[in-house]
């Protein structure tokens, strides 16, 4: 779960640093499913953890892609 919990606090730091490059509407539902996935986290049984640990990896997943095509274009 620790490990959970630090990807979970990593995706919150990464999503704040880049919030300036996202669509206002696109950082609010990203920080939405980040305060979701904290809450979840504390309360999650193993399965569970499972899941939630794929939701984060897709949310990371996602804020890299944006992040990374935005870089691009900026270019």
């Amino acid at each position: 779960m620790r490990t959970l919990k630090n990807l979970v606090q990593e995706l919150d730091e990464l999503l704040d640093q880049n919030h300036g490059q996202l669509d206002t509407e696109v950082f609010a539902a990203m920080q939405f499913k980040v305060d979701q996935l904290k809450q979840k986290i504390d309360e999650a049984d193993a399965a569970t953890q499972r899941h939630l640990a794929s939701e984060a990896l897709r949310l990371l997943a996602a804020l890299l892609s944006v992040v990374t095509n935005v870089m691009t274009l900026l270019k």
